[in-house]
């Protein structure tokens, strides 16, 4: 494979908005100036009953790269909120799909506001013509699709850096717990391909940077992100 390589600045987050810093990243890539501060204020990180950050809607993200007149394509692989039969269903039918769902929709870690929060992200992005598409993602697909861009990226936290669960700690940044923590998923972008590994990206304080990543461990981390309902891909189009 050839290799490839986008001109994508790195920034560095703030605790739970790895969202807005990757949107930040990727938007400048097509000439599109927003910081993070401008991005929070629009796409706000979503703060539980408790006072904990559980971080930011995608499917209002997704809809904020529409608003800003890109074309925006979801590549999903969860099978909690959406499913697979559903590959061939048009946007409205999905829709109905989603509403239907949400009523039986459980997560052992969010609160019901949390998953209206998200459902409601996914169907306001198909609403504004969005477009969303199931595939298998492998080292191919990424592939394929950073031909045409770099990629907007959710991935597990945990597996993507090796890293033990976290437990948050309402005073200051969470802490690594083995025993009570709990798994958290994280926002990159790919931006390049050299010597077989994929360049990612990557805004976060602790283990970030601009790093070559072996593609095994980006599509592991890909699919573990099933955990917060979370692995998708976001690509754009000017």
């Amino acid at each position: 494979m050839e290799e490839i390589s986008y001109d994508v600045p790195l920034l560095t987050q703030n605790i739970q908005d790895c969202v807005q810093s990757s949107a930040s990243q990727i938007l400048s890539y097509y000439g599109i100036n927003k910081t993070i501060d401008e991005i929070r204020n629009e796409v706000p990180v979503y703060i539980s009953s408790d006072g904990k950050p559980l971080g930011s809607s995608l499917g209002h993200i997704a809809t904020y790269f529409i608003q800003l007149g890109l074309k925006t394509t979801l590549h999903s692989v969860d099978i909690e909120i959406f499913d697979r039969s559903w590959k061939n269903f048009d946007n409205q039918a999905i829709i109905q799909k989603l509403k239907e769902h949400r009523k039986y929709l459980k997560h052992a870690r969010y609160e019901e506001s949390a998953l209206d929060l998200v459902v409601s992200g996914y169907v306001l992005f198909l609403e504004k013509g969005g477009k969303i598409v199931f595939p298998i993602v492998d080292e191919a697909y990424l592939y394929q699709l950073l031909q045409k861009g770099p990629i907007y990226t959710i991935l597990s936290y945990n597996f993507l850096n090796q890293v033990s669960k976290y437990k948050f700690v309402p005073e200051g940044k969470p802490i690594q717990d083995s025993i009570m923590g709990t798994p958290s998923t994280h926002a990159v972008v790919i931006t390049g391909y050299k010597q077989g590994k994929f360049e990612i990206t990557d805004p976060d304080y602790e283990f970030g940077g601009k790093k070559l990543t072996e593609a095994g461990l980006i599509i592991g981390a890909f699919y573990l992100a099933e955990t917060d309902f979370d692995p998708l891909l976001i690509t754009l189009e000017k």
